[in-house]
C-alpha cells in the first residue's frame, strides 16, 4: 500500500469539469449541517468540503491546510471551538476539481447559534471563512434533518468501526459529504432520517428526486414504517442508474403524529469523467517519500514515530539539519521495511495510515484541542492497531460513557477508556498492559455495575 493509496482512502474526489453537473462557483467554504435530537438537545453533524484548488503546494509538492470551527450563541459568546490540520498528497493537488470532506460534531441546547468554519492554507497563509446560522430542533420535532450519502453499510455486516472518511449513525456507516456525487459506476444514493414519537405509531414515507427548481424527476411508492415509542430510524437506498448529469435534491416526505414534514438533501450526478479522474488519482506515481519535503512536513512525519522509537533512536532528530532529518526518517523506516527488495515499505505505509485514521477518529475538542494521535485512544491505536473487539457503553446509569478495547496478540490485553468530560474526550483509566498506566481509583470512576461489565467482557 502506497502513501497515495492511503490518502485516497480518506479523500472524496469531486471532479468539477464542465458538463459534470457539479457546481463550479464554490462558496468560500462549503459547509453543510445536519441536526438530530439527543436527550432534549440538538446534536449537529457538520461537513466542510476542502477544495484542493485552494491549496498551494509546498516545497515537497504536498499541501497542508487547517480547519477551525467555532459555535457562538445569540449573544456572541463562543460555546465550542475546535481546530486541526491535515496534509494532502501532492499528486491529488493535480486532479481537477478534487476535494476532501472534513467532519465535526457538537451539541447545543435550545436557541439560535452561529457556526463559523475557517480554512487556512498553511503554505500561503490564505484564509477562507463561512458563517451560517443554526437553530436547534424543538422538543416537538418529529423528524431529524436528512443525511444523504453516496455510500452506506451496516456495522454488523462489515465491522464495528467506521472506515476512512465515514461517520456512524446508529448501526450504519455513511461516507461523509456536503453534497454526494454519484457516477455511472456508483449510482446508488443512500439516505438516513430519524423519526421521533413518544408512542408506537406507523409513519408514511415517500422519497422523490427533484431538480433544483422543484421539478419532479422520479419518485418511489409510499412506504409505511412502524415507529416504536421513543422513535426510530429509516435508512434506505435508491438506484439512480441512468439519471442524466446534473444537480438534484432528494426529497423525503414523512407523515406521522398528525404532521407532514419534508426533508431534503442535495446531490449531483456526474459523468464518466469523474470515474476517470478518480482512477488517475489512484494510479498516480510517487517516488521518494522524503526528497524535497519541507522541514514542517518532515517534522509532522517524525512526530508519530515516538511510539516506535527504540532507545538508540531517541533524542537525535530535533537537532539535525534539514537533510539530516530526511536521512534520519529514511533510515528509520528502512530498518522496519519488511520487503527491502521492493520499492514499497508496507509497514511504514500502514503506520501512517493508522496515524491518519487516529487523527480522524480520536481528535479531542475543547480548550486542549488534542490531535487524535496524541490522545490515549490514539496512542493505543498506533501501538496496537485496530482492536479485535470493542465494548461501547455510551450511557450506563450514572457512569459516564466508556469503551473497552480488547486484543489477543501478543497476549490478551484490555484497555478501558472513560469519557470524564462528556464531550467525547476519553482517557485511559485501566489496563493490564504493564507499559501503560492505570488509575488507582478506576473502579470508583466506573462504578460497580460498569466494573462488572468490564471484567466480564
Amino acid at each position: 500500500m502506497t502513501l497515495l493509496t492511503t490518502l485516497m482512502a480518506v479523500t472524496t474526489l469531486v471532479a468539477g469539469s464542465p458538463g459534470t453537473g457539479v457546481a463550479q462557483a464554490d462558496p468560500a467554504v462549503d459547509v453543510v449541517t445536519r441536526r438530530f435530537l439527543r436527550a432534549g438537545n440538538t446534536l449537529v453533524d457538520g461537513f466542510c468540503r476542502v477544495p484542493f484548488r485552494f491549496l498551494t503546494p509546498g516545497a515537497g509538492g504536498d499541501g497542508v491546510y487547517r480547519v477551525d470551527v467555532a459555535v457562538a450563541d445569540s449573544s456572541g459568546t463562543v460555546l465550542y471551538e475546535s481546530g486541526w490540520s491535515q496534509s494532502v498528497e501532492g499528486g491529488l493537488l493535480e486532479i481537477a476539481g478534487a476535494s476532501t470532506v472534513e467532519h465535526f460534531a457538537f451539541s447545543v441546547r435550545g436557541g439560535r447559534y452561529t457556526l463559523t468554519v475557517s480554512l487556512t492554507d498553511s503554505v500561503s497563509g490564505n484564509v477562507e471563512r463561512t458563517a451560517i446560522d443554526l437553530t436547534s430542533l424543538g422538543r416537538e420535532t418529529v423528524a431529524s434533518d436528512l443525511l444523504a450519502s453516496g455510500r452506506m453499510r451496516r456495522a454488523s455486516a462489515e465491522g464495528a468501526e467506521p472506515g476512512p472518511g465515514e461517520i456512524q449513525k446508529g448501526s450504519f456507516f455513511f461516507s461523509a459529504s456536503t453534497r454526494p456525487v454519484l457516477t455511472p459506476r456508483n449510482a446508488d444514493l443512500f439516505y438516513y432520517v430519524e423519526l421521533y414519537s413518544a408512542e408506537d405509531m406507523t409513519a408514511t414515507l415517500k422519497a422523490a428526486i427533484v431538480t433544483e427548481d422543484g421539478t419532479l424527476i422520479t419518485g418511489a411508492a409510499p412506504e409505511r414504517v412502524a415507529i416504536g415509542g421513543g422513535g426510530g430510524v429509516v435508512a434506505r437506498s435508491l438506484s439512480l442508474a441512468g439519471l442524466p448529469e446534473g444537480d438534484y435534491y432528494l426529497r423525503v416526505t414523512a407523515e406521522l403524529d398528525g404532521q407532514t414534514v419534508v426533508r431534503e438533501g442535495p446531490f449531483s450526478m456526474a459523468g464518466f469523467e469523474t470515474d476517470a479522474h478518480i482512477a488517475q488519482a489512484v494510479t498516480a506515481p510517487r517516488s521518494d517519500w522524503f526528497a524535497e519535503l519541507t522541514e514542517e512536513r518532515l517534522d509532522s512525519l517524525h512526530s508519530p514515530t515516538v511510539y516506535l522509537q527504540e532507545a538508540s533512536e531517541r533524542g537525535l532528530y530535533e537537532d539535525l539539519s534539514l537533510e539530516g532529518k530526511r536521512n534520519y526518517l529514511r533510515a528509520f523506516w528502512e530498518r522496519r521495511d519488511p520487503t527491502p527488495e521492493t520499492d514499497a515499505n508496507e509497514y511504514r505505509d500502514a503506520y501512517y495510515a493508522l496515524f491518519a485514521e487516529a487523527n480522524r477518529r480520536f481528535r479531542e475538542s475543547g480548550a486542549g484541542n488534542i490531535p487524535g494521535w496524541r490522545t490515549d485512544r490514539g496512542r493505543i491505536f498506533l501501538k496496537r492497531g485496530e482492536p479485535e473487539d470493542v465494548l461501547r457503553r455510551p450511557v450506563s446509569g450514572n457512569t459516564p460513557p466508556y469503551e473497552v478495547w480488547k486484543y489477543s496478540r501478543p497476549r490478551l490485553l484490555k484497555y478501558v477508556f472513560l469519557d470524564l468530560t462528556g464531550l467525547g474526550n476519553y482517557q485511559l483509566i485501566y489496563t493490564d498492559d504493564r507499559f501503560e498506566p492505570s488509575r488507582a481509583d478506576w473502579r470508583e470512576q466506573l462504578g460497580p455495575q460498569a466494573v462488572e461489565d468490564v471484567l466480564r467482557f
